[in-house]
């Protein structure tokens, strides 16, 4: 049975949670935002899940897991990198001021999974 990381799952909801919070208000106002908000969010995303996936795979026997943690870390990379070349070719609209600073508020936002897990373990007291 696959074995999926419970924090990795916090850090991918944080992270919807957080671009739905900056991206609705700006959806009334400028759409221009909104896309970037949400292309931002697809470059952080799309390499998450795809390192949530490569994680969850089962180990060989006699193996330590480097391998599987390199390859989800290239992975990641190139993904990121594909994403942002396209996203910066195919998107005329995007402003890059809002773009990179909810690419940045959404990398830093896996810092609030303390706070989110000390508030579940709160609640369920």
């Amino acid at each position: 049975m696959v074995k999926v990381s419970k924090p990795l799952i916090k850090i991918l909801q944080i992270q919807l949670f957080t671009a739905s919070i900056l991206g609705l208000p700006l959806f009334f106002f400028r759409v221009d935002s909104t896309v970037a908000i949400i292309s931002a969010l697809m470059v952080v995303v799309v390499p998450g899940v795809y390192t949530l996936f490569v994680s969850s795979l089962p180990l060989e026997s006699g193996s330590t897991g480097i391998g599987r943690v390199l390859k989800a870390e290239i992975g990641k990379y190139c993904i990121t990198l594909s994403l942002l070349i396209g996203i910066f070719v195919t998107v005329e609209d995007l402003n890059p001021v809002i773009f990179f600073v909810s690419l940045l508020v959404l990398y830093f936002s896996p810092a609030l999974l303390p706070l989110v897990t000390k508030i579940e373990k709160d609640k369920s007291i």
